[in-house]
């Protein structure tokens, strides 16, 4: 790959610094630098046939992809349309709507939308007689079957058995360090606050799973 005949090689042209956005599903940003990276591997400059410039292309958004998920920000990742509850839910009711929604942990908010404490499968589960770390659906039926405890009241409010203070992110967090904070906390979801500690999305380890397994593809 060379200059083209007739024109000089400046660095300062406006094309080296422009940066190609595509969507692989999760938006990528291939930089100038990327292209660089792409282009040490490259073994020679030569005069590229469009099977090497696809080639290069590759290298460059491999470099890009690692990068993008150093990178990466919770507001990126998180999911946005949150399943939250209030303090005056009942526990049976919470059971009911995680357990429909398919959700490991509810944050529990005030009328402000600020969080004020997070409802987990293992609270509910610890209720119906099992420890703390099994899934909420193996104790359904516990919870609404025959063998309901009957020393365990379910039109209790929530606020008896949340979690709190909570532990939350902010949008701007990078993923890779509310990562770190989800496996040093042992959770699997953190609600995701702004600056006035309203909840404005909820961060799991599949919506982080998921990101990242479409950008190693």
């Amino acid at each position: 790959m060379g200059t083209p005949p007739g024109k000089k090689k400046d660095s300062t042209d406006d094309n080296s610094s422009r940066e190609l956005v595509i969507e692989v599903p999760f938006t990528v940003t291939i930089t100038r630098d990327d292209i660089l990276d792409a282009l040490a591997q490259w073994p020679t400059l030569i005069d590229s046939t469009p099977e090497e410039l696809i080639e290069l292309f590759r290298l460059a958004l491999e470099s890009a992809k690692k990068r993008n998920r150093e990178e990466a920000l919770v507001s990126q990742v998180m999911t946005r349309n949150v399943i939250y509850l209030k303090p005056d839910t009942t526990i049976g009711e919470a059971a009911r709507i995680m357990t429909s929604r398919n959700v490991h942990g509810c944050p529990v908010v005030d009328n402000q939308m600020h969080v004020i404490g997070i409802v987990t499968e293992s609270n509910i589960a610890f209720l119906a007689g099992g420890t703390k770390s099994p899934r909420l659906r193996d104790w359904f039926n516990v919870i609404f079957g025959h063998q309901k405890p009957a020393e365990v009241n379910w039109d209790e409010k929530i606020s008896r058995i949340m979690s709190h203070p909570v532990t939350t992110v902010n949008p701007e967090t990078p993923v890779k360090e509310a990562l770190a904070l989800m496996q040093d906390k042992r959770i699997k979801t953190v609600p995701v606050v702004d600056r006035n500690n309203k909840l404005v999305g909820i961060l799991s380890l599949h919506d982080i799973l998921h990101q990242f397994s479409a950008m190693c593809k």
